[in-house]
């Protein structure tokens, strides 16, 4: 399988390519491959689907989106490849093995020129991976502002690896190939200053020394009249260099030498380390220690510390947070080894101490080891904290320095530290938010992520080598996958792969993957994930301190305040405070509103906490739990079928929960059940028999929806769990609606089977509606299976037992059926009469999926009357509700339904046009 985003956005099966189908489909593909491995909340889908601001219904356009992809995926045999998408709470994850992906390709082909030895094979590399684009890139995708803005970013590597070949062809000798790849690119780019650059040296290495020249003064008068700007220091290198004879720097005859850095690249290029610094202007001051060892990427952290450390008037102070291990005080010292030297007077550094086994450091020592620092006599040091605060500042007005302030835990410990000089700059780092750093004093925050898994491939080729890691690739991934991306955990996995190099990397990753024993692996000497995590547990507030022991028992990846002040037995505002708590220092991450997630490090501690407690306890927990899902999945079905009869009520033994959330539209309650859905399967799988199939029937409205979505083996357990609890209307319903999904999928025989007995144990259990709903059901398989008459019979009785119940919704269920079944059956009139009827009780103010069908039979019926005007007014009328709904699945099968009537209506081309347009919403 392979996907590709260089060129016009596309993916490949073993039968061919997939039908991706319309833009916005290929949109949504495009961003989840760029973000491959990692959840994309919705909100994020949303903004780059579409330009001017999504519609009311953009979450329900997105879902669809996401079903029809996963079904195509599943089709081409995905799973096959290791391709899966999957629902993270509130958001959507492409998992994706490594090299399926041409970006990926291109990325590693570049990356491996940078360290070839000779020109030729760079050469030879990079052309292959400039072979791999087929056009711009995400070609065929909304241009909104993230998709433009990844688009930008693409163009700019595949640009900079053009310069580099160009480059290498000089250093081989061959000015005339590289300035005939430099001049159609600089045709597309005449404001690219290194490309130019670039192109003035290789037409005067090839003897055009004078078209050269007229490039550059082409150039400086593109910049003053577009930019108002004069060349920059490359463009100006290279106009010297020619008048002076020089031309680009190569090898002397032969075989050259491979540069990892392009020499047109170098005026642009983010310096890696500083060059040394003359004795003279060594700062007066530095107490920083010594640069982290191995540190790897952060490019773009790195590049927020630089924008937020710029000096102004009022000084710069930037604020690195993260979780415990991912790295903060590397990324500061890396910074201040790098950017140092912008600071004549000095840098300062104080490690608080805030989050270690050891106390706080006193401000009063801090302070005086700064001012002793600064030039202050010991003896000359006041004895109070404030009055050492008040000298310090005095000391730094006027200064231009650096302080770095490692590992603080408040706010409060800052403050003091900050230096006065209008010049300075703080860079502090801390496991916790600090809001009153960001509110009072303008820190600018700078979060801190997890690695990404080619980030966390590259750090541990930076400790273990590239051989090492190349020849394991497979083992490279599961470790990153195992350590969560958190630097801390890769090296102490790359530290017991360093110490015995006879063991392999795929023996560590064994070792990690038991759950049980990950925390306890991941281990060095002093140096622990488990403790840098204790220590973070330890300074939590009591009732964060006791929800994260809680969420040890949390099965799934999402939890929000309900499901935690359920798990922990708190009040709703109580847990989301904690929750709030949590999230300040990094323990979980909010990914939505009042949605959050934990990394898998994380939960296992927490697990570890929550083993601890006793058993009794951790029953009552998830008890708790299945009770919340339970009464907050009815009230989000009754919200997204108003008018259906509840599918069943909570048993005797479960009481209501303190809160349950509340649902103001459809579309809100079917977000609720799509993103819980992985979270409830695995409730519904450790949970008694009477709450398993009542939790499995909460989820109707969206099994409905998502049919074809593998709802059959959570339906199977559901249906063992009703036969084991004797509920006969439990069983009846259970089985209605596995039935329903069976003949969905075409599993005709094994529908038939399931749905025998349903409405016998409905008419048991008293329950009229479910009669009625199960013979619907049973009527589809006979129509499917040809079986018209047994339908047409069934049909008509479940229209009695319904308006019997004097039950409207499932009486407009029955004649929706009743009308399909009359038209397939050639006759309109009477399916027109169903129709009419239904949509006469199908009433709402929000778009109905029911009245979307009865329009179209109704567009159909009248069709087959000859009443042709009618007809399409129905269909207009359908395809607006379906459009309003978001389903493009729906509104493809209303185009398929109108050119049928459009056909018959003498009006071919028509046809024609409703059906490329539903092709290219739905592939057939």
């Amino acid at each position: 399988m392979e996907f590709r985003l260089l060129g016009a956005v596309a993916a490949d099966g073993a039968d061919g390519a997939l039908q991706l189908g319309p833009e916005k489909r290929r949109s949504l593909l495009a961003v989840l491959l760029l973000r491959r491995n990692r959840a994309v909340p919705v909100a994020q889908l949303t903004e780059a689907l579409w330009v001017d601001g999504p519609p009311a219904n953009a979450r329900t356009v997105v879902q669809g989106h996401v079903s029809r992809l996963r079904a195509l995926l599943a089709g081409a045999g995905a799973d096959r490849h290791g391709v899966r998408l999957a629902t993270a709470g509130d958001a959507y994850a492409l998992h994706l093995p490594e090299g399926l992906l041409d970006v990926e390709r291109f990325d590693a082909l570049v990356a491996a020129a940078r360290s070839e030895r000779r020109s030729t094979e760079a050469v030879a590399t990079l052309e292959r991976a400039l072979g791999l684009w087929r056009g711009p890139a995400l070609t065929g995708t909304v241009t909104s502002a993230p998709l433009e803005a990844w688009r930008q970013t693409l163009e700019e590597n595949r640009l900079a690896a053009v310069e580099a070949l160009a480059d290498h062809l000089q250093r081989l000798g061959e000015p005339a190939r590289a300035a005939e790849l430099l001049r159609a690119e600089t045709v597309a780019h005449p404001l690219r200053e290194s490309l130019v650059a670039a192109l003035m040296l290789a037409l005067f290495g090839a003897g055009r020394q004078s078209d050269a020249i007229d490039w550059y003064h082409r150039t400086r008068e593109s910049l003053a009249d577009r930019l108002g700007v004069d060349p920059g220091r490359a463009l100006n290198a290279a106009y010297a260099r020619i008048l002076r004879g020089e031309g680009a720097e190569g090898a002397e005859g032969g075989e050259a030498a491979a540069d990892p850095i392009p020499a047109s690249a170098l005026a642009s290029a983010p310096a890696r380390a500083p060059a040394p610094l003359p004795v003279e202007s060594l700062p007066a001051v530095d107490l920083l220690p010594r640069a982290p060892r191995g540190f790897y990427g952060r490019d773009a952290e790195l590049a927020a510390l630089g924008e937020a450390l710029r000096p102004g008037p009022d000084g710069a102070i930037a604020l690195v947070t993260g979780p415990a291990g991912v790295g903060k005080t590397a990324l500061a010292l890396d910074w201040a080894h790098r950017h140092g030297g912008r600071f004549p007077d000095g840098v300062l550094f104080a490690d608080l101490g805030g989050f270690s086994d050891r106390p706080d450091r006193e401000l009063a020592d801090v302070l005086a080891e700064f001012l002793v620092a600064l030039g202050v006599d010991p003896a000359d040091l006041p004895p109070t904290p404030a009055a050492r605060a008040a000298l310090y500042r005095r000391a730094t007005t006027g200064r231009r320095l650096l302080v770095v302030v490692d590992n603080a835990r408040e706010s409060e410990q800052v403050r003091p530290l900050l230096p006065a000089g209008a010049g300075s700059a703080a860079l502090v780092t801390s496991r916790h938010r600090l809001l009153g750093l960001v509110a009072a004093e303008l820190a600018r925050p700078v979060p801190l992520a997890v690695l990404r898994p080619e980030e966390s491939a590259a750090l541990l080729s930076r400790v273990l080598g590239p051989d090492r890691v190349a020849a394991e690739p497979g083992a490279v991934r599961e470790l990153a996958d195992l350590c969560d991306g958190l630097p801390l955990a890769l090296r102490i996995a790359a530290a017991k792969a360093a110490a015995d190099p006879r063991r392999g990397l795929a023996a560590v990753a064994e070792q990690l993957r038991h759950e049980q024993r990950r925390l306890v692996q991941l281990a060095a000497e002093e140096i622990s994930v488990a403790s840098a995590l204790r220590i973070s547990h330890e300074h939590l507030p009591p009732t964060a301190a006791r929800l994260l022991c809680a969420l040890g028992l949390h099965p799934g990846p999402m939890v929000d305040p309900y499901t935690a002040a359920a798990l922990a037995d708190l009040e709703h505002r109580d847990a989301a405070r904690a929750l709030e708590q949590l999230a300040a220092t990094h323990l979980v991450t909010e990914t939505g509103a009042e949605q959050y997630v934990l990394h898998d490090l994380v939960r296992l501690y927490a697990r570890q906490l929550a083993a601890g407690t006793g058993r009794v306890e951790q029953r009552a927990a998830r008890a708790r739990l299945a009770d919340q899902y339970l009464y907050a999945g009815l009230a989000a079905a009754q919200c997204a079928e108003p008018g259906s009869k509840p599918c069943c009520e909570p048993p005797a033994t479960s009481p209501r929960p303190r809160a349950v959330p509340g649902f103001g539209a459809a579309e809100e309650a079917l977000q609720w059940l799509g993103a819980h859905r992985e979270t409830l399967a695995e409730v519904i799988a450790t949970t008694d028999p009477e709450r398993a199939w009542r939790l499995v029937l909460t989820q109707w409205p969206l099994i409905l929806r998502r049919v074809r979505d593998g709802w059959v083996p959570q339906l199977r357990l559901a249906l063992e769990a009703a036969v084991e609890s004797g509920h006969l209307d439990g069983e009846s319903q259970v089985r209605a609606l596995l039935g329903w999904v069976l003949v969905a999928n075409r599993r005709l025989h094994e529908a038939a089977a399931c749905l025998g007995p349903a409405a016998e144990l409905a008419a048991r259990a008293g329950n009229q509606v479910g009669r009625a709903v199960a013979l619907i059901n049973l009527a589809a398989v006979h129509t499917e299976l040809a079986e018209h008459a047994a339908a047409g019979a069934g049909l008509d009785r479940a229209l009695e037992i319904a308006v019997a119940a004097d039950h409207p919704h499932t009486v407009a269920l029955a004649r929706q059926h009743l009308a399909r079944h009359h038209l397939d059956t050639g006759r309109p009139r009477q399916a027109l009469d169903h129709a009419l009827h239904g949509l006469a009780l199908s009433t709402g103010a929000g778009p109905v999926p029911r009245r979307v069908l009865l329009h179209t039979v109704a567009g159909e019926a009248l069709s087959g009357l000859g009443r042709h005007p009618e007809a399409r007014d129905r269909f207009d009328a359908a395809l607006a509700e379906a459009e309003r709904i978001g389903h493009d699945e729906a509104t493809a099968d209303v185009l398929r339904a109108l050119a049928r009537a459009e056909d018959a209506a003498g009006r071919p081309r028509s046809a024609a046009a409703h059906r490329r347009r539903a092709d290219l919403l739905s592939p057939p």
